[in-house]
C-alpha cells in the first residue's frame, strides 16, 4: 500500500474511534400476522451483537412485520422506505440486517439499496461482516447474495403454486376461510379435514341470495346486515373498527363460486369442491346475471340521491356518455328549468327539458309493459333461463380459448401476425354475440308485481323514484340524438331512441306511442 493511502486509512480509523458509526438496524418478517415480532426480535438481538465489537452505535431500529420482500409483494414496506430515506439523508453511516434476504428478495431492491449507500457512503453490515459498496468485490458478493435470495423466493412461490393447484384439483379448502363456512379439524391430530357451512353465516349467505333473486337492492341488504351488527368478512384490521357492510361486500360474497360448491384456482372455476354448497348452481347462475348486468347499475355517486328519472341513464347518441341533470340560468323571476345535458368535454351536443323526456319515456314504458307478448318476454321459465345461460357461457369460453391459443402461437412465432388478425376478425363478432346472449329475460320481485297490477299506471305512481329508475334502465336503453340546427324549440320525440333490452323485444315491439 502506498504511503498516501496508508495515511488516509489511518486518518479514517482515527476519526471512527472518536465518532462512532451511527447504525440503522432493519429487521423484517414475511409472516407475522399476529405482530408478535418474535423472529424480528431475534434478528435485532444478533444485529446489536455484531455492532458492539465494531464500535457502531445503534441510532435507529426499523421493522416491517408481515411484509414480503419479493417481486410479488402486495403491500408496500413502509419501514424499508423509511430506511432508504435515512440512508439518503446522511443521518446514518451504517445499514445493518440479519441477512441480505431481510432487505430484499428482488434484484431491483438491491440496485436501489446499492445506489443509495454508494451515494451516501454508508457501509452495510450483514451476517456479521461489513461490506463497502465502493469496493467492486464487496458489491459483487452482495449482488450474488441478493440474487440467491431472489432465486429462493422464486422457488418458494413455484412450490406454493403447485401445492395450491394440487389442493384445488382435489376440491380441498385452501387459503382464507370463505364467508359462510367454517373449517373442520381432526380432534386428535389437529389436521385440517375440510370445511362445512357455518350455521350462522351460512344462513346469512342464503338469505342474501334469496333477497337479491327476489329483487331487493344490494344496498338494502348491506344496510340490513349492518343493522344486525354482523361482522364483515374482513373484520377489524390492526385493531381498528371495521368499515362495515357495503354493497361491494355483499356482491363479493355472492359472486364467489365457493358458495355454489365450486373450487376456484387463480380466478377460474376448475371443478366441484369437496364441501357442501350454500346455494344451488342454478341460483348461482341467476345471481351472476343480476349482479353483473350493467343495465341494473343506476348508481349516481357516493352520497348522491338522484332527483330526476333519467339522469345518468339516458345516453348521448353522439358520444355515448350519460346525460346529467342541470339547471338553466336564473332569468328574472322565471323558474329555473331542469334539463338533461351531455357534459362531456368536447361534446355538449345534447340537451333537452327533463320533464318532457321523463313523461315521454314513462308513457312509452307503460304502454310497452301493457302488451301481453312483452310480459311473456319478462316471465320466462327458470329452466329455460339457466339452459340458455350455461350454453352461452360455454360458447363464450370456447371462443375466448381459441383466440387466446392463436395469440400465444403468434407470440411464439408459430403464427404470422396477418393470420392472427384474420382469426381475430372472425372470432370477435362471435364473442360479442355470445356475450349478448348472456343477457337473460328480466325477473325481479318489483317488476313482477308491477306487470301483475290491475292498474299499471297507478302501480307505477306508487313506486319510489329509485325503483322507477331501476326498472327503466333494466328494461330499456335510451339514447338522445342531437337536435337539428334549425326548427322549432319544443320537444321532438324523433330525437329519442328507446330500445328494449329484453331478448326478442326489438323484433316483437310495435311502436306504443
Amino acid at each position: 500500500m502506498e504511503l498516501a493511502s496508508y495515511l488516509s486509512v489511518m486518518e479514517s480509523t482515527k476519526n471512527q474511534s472518536t465518532t462512532p458509526i451511527r447504525a440503522l438496524i432493519y429487521a423484517r418478517a414475511s409472516q407475522d400476522r399476529l405482530k408478535l415480532m418474535r423472529s424480528i426480535k431475534d434478528q435485532i438481538t444478533d444485529c446489536r451483537a455484531w455492532c458492539e465489537p465494531l464500535g457502531w452505535r445503534v441510532a435507529r431500529v426499523i421493522t416491517d412485520a408481515d411484509r414480503s420482500a419479493s417481486q410479488w409483494r402486495r403491500r408496500e414496506r413502509e419501514g424499508f422506505d423509511e430506511a432508504l430515506r435515512l440512508i439518503a439523508s446522511g443521518e446514518i453511516d451504517g445499514f445493518v440486517t440479519w441477512e441480505p434476504s431481510r432487505a430484499g428478495r428482488d434484484m431491483s431492491v438491491y440496485v436501489e439499496l446499492r445506489a443509495a449507500c454508494q451515494e451516501a457512503g454508508v457501509l452495510y453490515l450483514t451476517q456479521g461482516r461489513v461490506f463497502d459498496f465502493t469496493r467492486s468485490d464487496d458489491t459483487f458478493m452482495l449482488g450474488f447474495e441478493f440474487l440467491r435470495a431472489e432465486a429462493d423466493a422464486n422457488t418458494m412461490r413455484e412450490r406454493q403454486l403447485r401445492t395450491v393447484r394440487m389442493i384445488a384439483e382435489k376440491g380441498r379448502p385452501h387459503g382464507r376461510i370463505p364467508y359462510g363456512y367454517r373449517r373442520v379439524y381432526d380432534e386428535s391430530t389437529g389436521v385440517l379435514i375440510g370445511q362445512e357451512p357455518d350455521p350462522r353465516t351460512g344462513e346469512l349467505v342464503r338469505m342474501m341470495a334469496r333477497e337479491v333473486l327476489d329483487g331487493t337492492p344490494v344496498t338494502a341488504i348491506a344496510n340490513r346486515m349492518q343493522d344486525l351488527g354482523e361482522e364483515t368478512p374482513q373484520g377489524a384490521r390492526n385493531g381498528n373498527i371495521s368499515a362495515g357492510w357495503t354493497p361491494s361486500t355483499v356482491k363479493l360474497i355472492l359472486k364467489n363460486p365457493t358458495i355454489a360448491g365450486k373450487r376456484v384456482f387463480r380466478g377460474q372455476v376448475i371443478g366441484d369442491a369437496g364441501w357442501a354448497p350454500l346455494i344451488s348452481a342454478e341460483d348461482f347462475v341467476r345471481l351472476q346475471r343480476l349482479l353483473f348486468d350493467p343495465s341494473r347499475r343506476v348508481h349516481v355517486g357516493d352520497g348522491v340521491t338522484p332527483k330526476s328519472l333519467l339522469s345518468h341513464i339516458a345516453i348521448c347518441d353522439y358520444c355515448g356518455r350519460v346525460l346529467r341533470r342541470t339547471l338553466s340560468r336564473a332569468q328574472g323571476d322565471a323558474p329555473r328549468v331542469v334539463r338533461y345535458q351531455c357534459q362531456f368535454r368536447g361534446c355538449y351536443k345534447v340537451a333537452l327539458v327533463a320533464a318532457d323526456l321523463d313523461q315521454y319515456v314513462t308513457d312509452y314504458a307503460l304502454r310497452w309493459l301493457a302488451k301481453p307478448d312483452h310480459i311473456a318476454l319478462l316471465a320466462g321459465e327458470d329452466d329455460d333461463w339457466i339452459t340458455h345461460s350455461l350454453a352461452a357461457r360455454q360458447r363464450l369460453k370456447e371462443l375466448e380459448d381459441r383466440l387466446q391459443s392463436a395469440t400465444e402461437l403468434s407470440s411464439e412465432g408459430q403464427l404470422s401476425f396477418t393470420l392472427l388478425t384474420q382469426i381475430e376478425k372472425t372470432l370477435r363478432p362471435e364473442i360479442e354475440q355470445a356475450q349478448q346472449q348472456l343477457v337473460l329475460p328480466i325477473a325481479d320481485r318489483t317488476l313482477r308485481d308491477l306487470i301483475g297490477a290491475e292498474d299499471l299506471t297507478a302501480a307505477w305512481e306508487t313506486l319510489e323514484l329509485e325503483e322507477r329508475r331501476r326498472i327503466i334502465k333494466v328494461l330499456f336503453e335510451i339514447r338522445i340524438m342531437q337536435a337539428p340546427r334549425r326548427g322549432h324549440r319544443g320537444f321532438q320525440p324523433e330525437r329519442v331512441l328507446v330500445t328494449p333490452r329484453a331478448r326478442g323485444g326489438e323484433a316483437r315491439l310495435d311502436d306504443p306511442r
